[in-house]
């Protein structure tokens, strides 16, 4: 008995560190992932801006297109470089069985006839060309067309990427600018909410009419008004963002 008691304290207490160390692991990692707007830098919680800017045109459904565009006029080209081959051709007869013949006997010119039969084999090969004059013509022009498609396809990809681009950087520096102005907000309503509770004690002992108890009551109201909208702003700012670069950066905010 004394034997297994050994055995499983062994066997728990190695165990024992293994769980409670990943719980502390666990604990660490989910905790890594609060974000608190008010204190906490985003900049420095997000990719750095040309990686999403990299994200946003590789995972881009335009951009995709794009490419399966210039791909497409690639394989035209080919086509259209190769195309003279279907004005060529080969053709093949063979045919076997029995014949029937009514000959006239052409020696003594005779009104007579003869019938006869024979089996035989018979086969022929040959190479034909029909060549259009317009096509012969045109086909340098064709295949020009076919080259200046895929540089459009080409040129379509690069103006799409600078669009990603501006709008990926204009979002950035939205939600940059959002957290900004919600520490700002957060500051004011601090302070309002302050006043108010003064205005409010001062109200009761009769220091202050109520009109201006009602003006702080009013700054106090505008600035839970601007901090609820700033958090909305910030939020969908942070969500786009997710969007057009396709990643989710999984930053658990606590004013959610």
């Amino acid at each position: 008995m004394v034997c297994w008691n050994k055995l499983l304290l062994k066997i728990s207490v190695p165990l024992f560190f293994i769980v409670f160390t990943s719980i502390v692991e666990a604990q660490v990692t989910d905790s890594s992932m609060f974000f608190n707007p008010i204190r906490d830098n985003i900049a420095q919680k997000l990719p750095p801006l040309e990686a999403l800017i990299d994200s946003a045109i590789a995972n881009s459904p335009q951009i995709q297109m794009d490419e399966l565009n210039a791909d497409l006029t690639r394989y035209e080209i080919i086509s259209a470089k190769r195309q003279w081959l279907q004005h060529w051709g080969l053709d093949m007869i063979v045919n076997y069985g029995n014949y029937l013949y009514n000959d006239r006997d052409e020696l003594t010119r005779l009104d007579k006839f003869y019938l006869s039969e024979s089996r035989r084999l018979n086969y022929g090969a040959g190479i034909y060309v029909r060549m259009p004059i317009f096509y012969a013509v045109d086909r340098k022009n064709e295949i020009n067309k076919k080259k200046k498609y895929r540089e459009i396809a080409i040129v379509n990809r690069e103006i799409h990427v600078r669009m990603i681009r501006q709008e990926v950087i204009a979002t950035y520096n939205i939600l940059m600018q959002q957290q900004d102005i919600l520490k700002i907000t957060n500051d004011y309503q601090q302070v309002a909410d302050m006043m108010m509770r003064n205005a409010e004690n001062m109200f009761l002992t009769g220091e202050i009419p109520p009109e201006e108890y009602a003006r702080q009551k009013d700054y106090q109201t505008r600035g839970a008004t601007d901090y609820a909208l700033t958090i909305g702003r910030f939020n969908s700012a942070y969500t786009l963002l997710e969007e057009l670069v396709g990643i989710k950066f999984n930053l658990i905010n606590v004013l959610k």
